[in-house]
């Protein structure tokens, strides 16, 4: 019996001094430990016929670290948080100079209102065009309006053939005033021919050649008078004819005309089509001054900045008073709320005994007194490295809630423990 004791210690004491991972229970073969791993405090009683394999690693946080940014451009106003302050999802953690996006918002809060009215407008013109109907009252009143309008047409008629009739009599007389001078310019020449100039020295001829001439210079003067007023008189003839009557009178019929026919048939076809389209041109109109609205409102309500989960502020990269423009990170935010422990040199010669859910115990270098349960989650697929001859892959292990101050890059050691 007590060399049996003998044989039992001597083999605890090999196993703890030789190399490995796997410490094996009662009918296993081997058990081996790190010589440079993390000493446990406390020895862990093994399951009968039960594995426990050793690995070191480190805490991570679950979801990487995320940069925060704004959406939109500005100065930065106000930073709320510092490294390693500890935020809840919704805290505001920074927020930028807001007032030229709210007159941003000022302005597309007006083109939809204007928008608003442009549709009602043509939404009414529409319908009025939609629920006509023949008005007696309105019908009468053309009728009336056509009636006086051709009446007038008519006296316009009259009154430029009379104008008609004066500008041909002006024309007439125009004619022969022209004649006359020519006549009366013809006699001046002939009288005052200079091959006559020997008759003034005739006794005789002298008298009557003065008398000629005389006569001839009044007939010629006269005759030019005439012709003046003759012009003059033309002209104004003239004047009244292109002030033409008629023309204004029939384009007033035409326009009582149309007048009544609206008051009789209503809209046309191509009327009602131009009314609908003004009201899908306005709708159109409205729908982009809304769209314009959301993005002004949006850029609004993201000139603060907001953590979308718990955590804790690695970092903050810009400072108070700075232009920043979207998408330039202002502060990186760490998921401190899901931590796992990764291993880190877990021997793909044990990498058959894990599974999810096996329970495992964690001794951090930090809390060396205080270990910590969790439980095997998966395995990463692809190997990190490799120990020697054998390829090391990390082991994914979920903790159990704990009121230790856990962070990100903690190292230990952990049991896990294979009870099959």
């Amino acid at each position: 019996m007590k060399k049996s004791l003998f044989l039992m210690l001597l083999l605890f004491l090999l196993v703890g001094c030789g190399q490995g991972t796997v410490v094996e229970g009662p009918g296993s073969a081997t058990a081996v430990a790190d010589p440079n791993a993390t000493a446990t405090p406390r020895p862990t009683t093994l399951p009968a016929g039960g594995t426990m394999v050793l690995a070191d690693g480190q805490i991570v946080a679950v979801n990487p670290v995320l940069p925060l940014s704004f959406e939109a451009n500005g100065r930065l106003l106000q930073l709320n948080v510092h490294v390693g302050d500890y935020v809840a999802a919704g805290d505001v953690v920074a927020t930028l100079d807001d007032s030229a996006l709210q007159e941003a918002v000022t302005s597309a809060e007006l083109q939809v209102a204007q928008a608003e009215n442009s549709l009602a407008q043509a939404q009414l013109s529409l319908d009025d065009l939609m629920a006509w109907e023949a008005d007696e009252t309105a019908v009468a009143l053309a009728e009336a309006n056509l009636a006086a309008a051709q009446a007038g047409y008519e006296d316009a008629q009259a009154s430029d053939a009379a104008a008609g009739n004066s500008l041909t009599s002006a024309r007439v007389n125009l004619d022969q005033a022209q004649r006359q001078v020519d006549d009366a310019q013809e006699a001046y020449d002939t009288a005052f021919d200079p091959g006559r100039e020997w008759e003034l020295n005739d006794p005789w001829r002298k008298p009557a050649l003065e008398a000629e001439r005389d006569g001839a210079t009044r007939n010629l003067q006269y005759a030019q008078e005439n012709l003046s007023v003759a012009r003059s008189q033309y002209n104004l003839a003239v004047v009244g004819l292109n002030n033409d009557t008629a023309v204004s009178a029939n384009a007033s019929v035409l326009s009582a005309q149309q007048a009544l026919e609206q008051a009789t048939t209503g809209p046309k076809a191509s009327e009602i089509a131009a009314a609908r389209l003004s009201v899908t041109q306005a709708q159109i109109s409205l729908e982009q001054a809304q769209f314009s609205l959301q993005q002004a409102q949006s850029a609004l309500d993201n000139s603060q900045l907001v953590a979308p989960w718990n955590g804790t502020i690695l970092s903050v990269d810009v400072a108070v008073g700075a232009t920043v423009g979207a998408a330039t990170p202002i502060v990186t935010l760490l998921d401190s709320d899901h931590l796992q422990f990764h291993t880190s040199n877990l021997s793909e010669r044990d990498l058959a005994q894990m599974q999810a859910g096996q329970p495992a115990e964690i001794v951090l270098k930090t809390f060396s007194t205080q270990p910590l349960q969790g439980t095997v989650v998966g395995i990463v697929p692809q190997a990190t490295g490799t120990v020697g001859d054998a390829a090391v892959f990390t082991v994914m292990i979920d903790l159990e809630p704990t009121d230790l101050p856990l962070r990100p890059g903690m190292t230990g050691r952990v049991e896990i423990m294979d009870e099959s």
